[in-house]
């Protein structure tokens, strides 16, 4: 028969046994639950990075940038009519989104941030340089010059329609979405900088 004092001994076991286990599945249940919620954050942040990238993927489905560039070019060199022509290029809209979710951008795979901030990279690049063609000093420099200046322009465009297909597909993959079909200016590979950048 048990004494008083094992009769204690084995309650205060019970007792820090349940409050162990009560310890466990309290501790269990939430690490589910903050699991759950960084998925979900995951998911939130690459989807809001797709929409901005296939967005901004758009925005030159309608335009031949090879024809442009040889356009733009010729107007540039042109010697009669106009003097000095310089085109006007629009101001980039900023990347509302990365901006927003760079704080979080640690929590994506490795192989999907590589791939967004090289594109990102590249968007700020391309934003510089609108920037550069929108200046004073742009407006004023030899024509020839200016022109292949914006042949530079087109073929970072071009860049970054790499780039962001590149980005979209590993978004997409990671997300369990099937691939999309490049856009129509969107070159095989990324152009080597001595084909386009001289």
């Amino acid at each position: 028969m048990l004494s008083l004092l094992d009769t204690a001994i084995l309650a205060a076991i019970v007792s820090a046994a349940v409050t162990a286990l009560g310890w466990f599945a309290t501790h269990w249940s939430q690490q589910r639950l903050d699991d759950k919620r960084r998925i979900e954050k995951i998911v939130d942040v690459q989807t809001a990075l797709l929409a901005e990238i296939e967005s901004n993927l758009t925005r030159f489905d309608e335009i031949d940038l090879d024809k442009h560039a040889d356009q733009m070019v010729a107007r540039i060199m042109q010697k009669a009519g106009r003097a000095n022509f310089t085109p006007f290029v629009p101001r980039y809209a900023t990347e509302i989104v990365f901006e927003a979710m760079l704080a979080d951008i640690h929590i994506l795979p490795t192989e999907t941030i590589d791939d967004v901030v090289a594109y990102y990279k590249q968007e700020y690049k391309l934003r510089e340089l609108v920037e550069d063609l929108r200046s004073d000093r742009y407006h004023e420099i030899e024509q020839d010059r200016k022109a292949r200046i914006y042949r530079d322009y087109v073929w970072q465009i071009k860049t970054a329609l790499v780039t962001g297909e590149q980005a979209r597909n590993a978004l997409r993959g990671s997300l369990g979405l099937p691939q999309q079909a490049a856009t129509l200016n969107s070159p095989g590979e990324v152009p080597s900088l001595a084909s386009g950048n001289q």
